[in-house]
Order: C-alpha cells, then structure tokens, then sequence
C-alpha cells in the first residue's frame, strides 16, 4: 500500500519501507512549559526499513522510567521532610505533605514531571511507587493539579 505522504514510502503491516531519506527522533527535554505526557519521535532512515513494532516498544518503556524516576525523587523528598518532622498523627503527616508539595510547587520542572507521571501511568501507579504510608494524602493533593 503507498501512502499518500510520498511516493517513496510504502506501508506493509507493521513496517514501513523509505526510498530515500527520513528522519525521525525522540525528544525528551524536560522544561516548565513542556507537557511531559507528550513525546515527540522521530526517526533518521535512509533507503530501509522501519519496524513500527520496535518503535512502538521504545515509545512506551520511556513511560514507566518517568514513573520511576519521578517517584524516586517524591520518595527521597519525603523521606528528608519525615527524619526533621514527626508523623505519628494524621496532622503531622498532613504537615509533612504540605511542606512537600510546597517544595514541589516551587520547582516547576519537578511538577511537571509529577504531573506527567500521573497522567501516564495512573494515580495508582504513582502511590505504590512511592511506597510511604503518606503517599495517598500526598497524591490526592498532587491530584489537583490535574482536576482543579
């Protein structure tokens, strides 16, 4: 099947063959005006072949390593504000959510990080990475970031 994009390009199931040139990338700058949710990819081809399978695998092993990565840093966050903070009550757990999210809300590239790794992986997803018995007040508070 040709597509309709160019002559020199032919669609056959999951692969697509180029006659002459085409570039694609992946780009994964992280900013405070970049949505993190959103991946821009391209590829660079010259008269071969693309597997769309492979790029499609690339694509989506990126999202848990946000997840990852994201909740390694809430994690470690929290993990400082609980060693000069007690968190014996539900107060005192409230209090240490709210120095972190102010934290959070003060270091923009880190908020959007967090609200990325919401959006693609899940409010679930984000509790159980963090691993801490005050995860859930903490995400529901992250959560208004994204359904205010």
């Amino acid at each position: 099947m040709e597509n309709n994009n160019s002559k020199n390009t032919t669609i056959y199931g999951g692969k697509i063959e180029q006659q002459g040139g085409f570039v694609t990338g992946v780009d994964k700058r992280e900013g405070e005006n970049q949505n993190t949710n959103n991946t821009n990819v391209a590829v660079s081809l010259n008269n071969g072949i693309i597997n769309a399978d492979t790029l499609i695998r690339n694509i989506n092993e990126a999202q848990p390593k946000n997840l990852t990565e994201t909740a390694a840093e809430i994690q470690q966050l929290l993990q400082q504000l609980e060693q000069s903070n007690p968190t014996e009550t539900t107060a005192e757990q409230m209090a240490v959510v709210a120095q972190a999210v102010e934290i959070v809300e003060n270091n923009p590239r880190l908020k959007q990080r967090v609200i990325g790794a919401l959006k693609s992986s899940g409010i679930q997803a984000f509790k159980e990475a963090l691993d801490n018995p005050i995860a859930n007040i903490l995400v529901a508070a992250f959560q208004g970031w994204i359904k205010p």
